[in-house]
């Protein structure tokens, strides 16, 4: 993998990360995703960040970065795809990618607070994970091009509420879609961000160190190189059942470490970060 450059979405709209600064672009799109839908593939919405006029250079540390995708938009949440994880939850090992699609009420940004909701606040739980934004429309995509479809990764919480999560569940396995979706959906239960590594190529599954810490104590700790699927089989695996956008954020599995395992679940005033080397930093703080 060759990253090319962070993109992050702020207030003043799309900028390109250069060391401590942001470089705000002249571009007409409210988010990577328009951009990715308007510029047809990977290669077009490259050349417009490379090309596109810079407005203003402002301090990293002075603009407080957005969600880099906006809603409304579609959330892919692939579960059950690291073996540790698997192993501390008690769940079987799939023989295909597990995914499951939420609507985007959750989403929010990578310096928001996550709220407890009020339906169901004692088990609210933390997943650290890498997400795929897409870069171009398809169906039944081959293994083989699931790669050309990616536009960059990106980190996520995938924040879950377990005892709404355990009883859309028999045996480990799903029988209530709609209440499983619920408990991934809340609002502010999907924090986004701080940016998008765009890639200029990928053609293998990268290996980048993922770290959740809590109350800056580390609970979780893995290697995206780990994971069950890679990212072209979730690709390949998603689009063979649904018609897969631009702009789509694939969230790929956490590893091993989460409150269900222990019963540590988050409570007001807790400070979660979310840590995936190259891309950046989750800090989000739990209110009630």
């Amino acid at each position: 993998m060759r990253a090319d450059v962070l993109i992050y979405r702020t207030p003043g709209g799309l900028a390109r990360g250069e060391g401590s600064e942001l470089l705000l672009l002249d571009l007409p799109y409210r988010d990577l995703g328009a951009l990715l839908a308007d510029a047809g593939d990977r290669r077009g919405a490259m050349l417009r960040l490379r090309e596109a006029p810079v407005r203003q250079r402002v301090p990293v540390s002075d603009t407080d970065p957005l969600a880099p995708v906006a809603a409304p938009g579609r959330l892919v949440l692939v579960g059950a795809n690291y073996a540790d994880h698997l192993a501390e939850a008690g769940m079987p090992t799939p023989e295909a990618p597990v995914f499951l699609l939420v609507p985007d009420t959750g989403l929010a940004g990578p310096m928001d607070d996550i709220r407890l909701p009020r339906e169901a606040p004692s088990q609210v739980d933390y997943e650290g994970e890498l997400a795929v934004v897409l870069a171009a429309r398809g169906s039944d995509i081959p293994v083989a091009r699931g790669w050309e479809h990616i536009a960059g990764l990106t980190v996520v919480n995938d924040v879950s509420a377990r005892d709404v999560q355990l009883s859309a569940m028999r045996a480990g396995t799903i029988h209530d879609v709609e209440t499983l979706a619920r408990a991934k959906s809340f609002p502010t239960f999907k924090p986004l961000g701080p940016a998008v590594l765009m890639v200029d190529d990928l053609a293998e599954q990268p290996d980048l160190l993922l770290r959740t810490f809590v109350n800056g104590q580390l609970r979780q700790q893995g290697r995206t190189s780990e994971m069950l699927f890679d990212l072209a089989e979730i690709i390949a695996y998603v689009s063979s059942r649904m018609e897969l956008r631009a702009g789509d954020v694939l969230l790929t599995g956490t590893p091993s470490g989460v409150g269900l395992a222990d019963g540590h679940y988050l409570a007001a005033g807790d400070r979660v970060e979310v840590r995936i080397e190259g891309i950046g930093s989750l800090h989000n703080t739990v209110i009630a």
